[in-house]
């Protein structure tokens, strides 16, 4: 990637290129609210720029939109979980502070992605990539330093290896965005070949090299989906019915949540554990966690949800109970999905899941684009299908540069209304 110099943009790759460190990198002293400092020091810092540099704070009306479009769900859910909490009071201490800090952090990656998007515009998408292969590339050279070349292909090649620095939690999904982007950008927006290959390119090879299992197979399932959408928009485009393609993407979203209901069910039952021991599958100790929190919820349409931040509650209060080995402290469950049930109920999780993938997609189609609403869905089922094994939702890094890529699809080279901030 060519960039003339502009030493704001290298202060922004270097700051988003702290944000995403990690303890094994041993860059500096990296602590679990490292990334959210870092994040609100670059709000502050680009904001008091916009200021300074004398450019008053508008915001074009798609852009805005799109923000509260991705600021509802978080709202209306932390009014669920307060009326769930007075209705049926969280016996463990400190869970309006929980709800709180959890609400607000989901609100402050769309307030980041949103500051560095009106300050750069189109251009922070590719300074965001920079930064994200600038960290990889230091933890493969961490990697070698640390044993010479047969550390190096041990970390990618035996399963019992643990706490590889080449295995980046939040950098491997991130970088999957970035992947379907990039295709979208070629299929969709007709870029060249040549502009997005070697980012591609960049990014498979940090795919490869971090081997997170949830993110290769959630590619598996998701390309194949993204190609089907992209035919079917192909097709209707040139008949002048765009509007069929929101058909496609209900059908897509009744299917892919009925296969969650199932998916919760199957744990529910001990089904998915019979499955993972048939077919000797390492779940890293999920499986535990999963069984551990079972009595907490029911598998039934009455289920109304504990609120947002009671499971992370629960681990804190329940964690040493569960006896599982290596296990030293509090951490998330490692599924999102199931997580989710149990927080906000059998109904409330089918109406969050159809928002975030269709009712959102619907909207974006009306008051942003077409082609925006296709990326959109996209990106948003990735990020659902790496929730069935993963904490990536209370992934600050992954959420606030998820956000960064939908902002950036209101980016037009015509003149759009501005409204003042």
């Amino acid at each position: 990637m060519k960039f003339k110099f502009n030493p704001i943009a290298v202060l922004y790759i270097l700051l988003v290129y702290l944000e995403l460190a990690t303890d094994r990198q041993h860059l500096y002293p990296v602590t679990y609210m490292t990334k959210y400092y870092i994040g609100i020091l670059i709000i502050v810092l680009f904001i008091l720029l916009l200021v300074s540099l004398g450019k008053v704070i508008f915001v074009n009306k798609k852009l805005l939109h799109l923000a509260k479009i991705l600021a509802m769900p978080t709202i209306v859910l932390f009014f669920y979980s307060v009326l769930l909490d007075v209705m049926n009071p969280v016996q463990f201490s400190g869970y309006f502070s929980r709800l709180s800090s959890m609400t607000i952090f989901g609100l402050l990656a769309i307030f980041q992605a949103m500051v560095v998007f009106q300050f750069f515009g189109q251009k922070v998408v590719d300074y965001t990539f920079t930064a994200i292969s600038l960290s990889y590339l230091t933890s493969i050279i961490v990697a070698y330093s640390q044993g010479g070349l047969s550390q190096f292909i041990l970390m990618l090649t035996d399963d019992s290896f643990n706490g590889s620095v080449l295995e980046m939690h939040e950098v491997a999904p991130i970088t999957a965005l970035f992947i379907l982007y990039y295709l979208y950008q070629y299929f969709i927006k007709e870029n060249s070949f040549s502009a997005v290959f070697r980012k591609i390119l960049i990014a498979l090879i940090i795919l490869f090299l971090s081997l997170k299992r949830i993110v290769f197979l959630s590619m598996l399932i998701i390309i194949p989906v993204f190609l089907v959408i992209y035919w079917y928009y192909k097709k209707v485009s040139k008949l002048g019915k765009e509007r069929k393609i929101l058909s496609l993407l209900n059908a897509f979203s009744l299917v892919f949540i009925t296969g969650i209901f199932l998916y919760i069910y199957s744990i529910k039952s001990g089904f998915i554990y019979t499955f993972i021991q048939e077919h000797n599958i390492n779940s890293m100790a999920r499986t535990d966690l999963w069984k551990g929190i079972e009595s907490t919820y029911s598998f039934a349409p009455i289920f109304m949800g504990k609120g947002v931040g009671f499971v992370s509650k629960w681990m804190d209060n329940n964690w040493m109970t569960l006896n599982i080995n290596g296990l030293t402290g509090s951490m998330g469950i490692h599924n999102d999905i199931l997580k989710s049930y149990i927080e906000i109920g059998f109904v409330g999780l089918f109406i969050y899941f159809y928002t975030l993938l269709y009712r959102n997609a619907k909207r974006i189609f009306v008051k942003i684009g077409h082609k925006e609403s296709f990326i959109y869905f996209v990106l948003t089922m990735f990020q659902l299908l790496i929730w069935f094994t993963d904490n990536i939702s209370i992934y600050h890094n992954f959420l606030w540069i998820l956000n960064l890529l939908l902002f950036s699809l209101t980016s037009t080279e015509t003149e759009l209304e501005t409204q003042k901030l």
